[in-house]
């Protein structure tokens, strides 16, 4: 009978471990992420196409955002949800304006809205 709670607590502490990066963990400590491989998901606030690439900002079910620069087409639109795999850089070149904390996207895929937004 002592075991079935314990269990309970592993499966927890396991799914609540197996959560990657949220756009706002990677907004608290962007020092932490720099220069490493991230994935997060959130909802497409603002597109702007430019002349070789496209930059998105992204926004967590939490309100946080982040910048995230795509050199391939994009085929989402915004109030889309998508989970955005790339490499967090402290700086980057945006034509001629230096952005800074900028996702350099990998991957940019549609995806579903959260199932439970805010739930911690």
């Amino acid at each position: 009978m002592r075991l079935a709670p314990r269990l309970l607590a592993l499966a927890l502490a396991a799914a609540l471990g197996a959560c990657g990066a949220t756009i706002s963990g990677i907004n608290s400590r962007p020092d932490k992420y720099y220069e490493h491989k991230v994935t997060f998901t959130g909802s497409v606030q603002r597109m702007q196409f430019l002349a070789h690439e496209t930059l998105l900002e992204v926004a967590d079910s939490r309100g946080g955002r982040i910048i995230v620069r795509s050199s391939e087409p994009v085929e989402v639109e915004v109030g889309e949800w998508v989970k955005v795999t790339g490499v967090l850089l402290p700086e980057a070149k945006v034509e001629d304006v230096v952005v800074y904390d900028v996702v350099t996207a990998e991957k940019i895929r549609r995806t579903r809205p959260p199932r439970f937004r805010n739930l911690m």
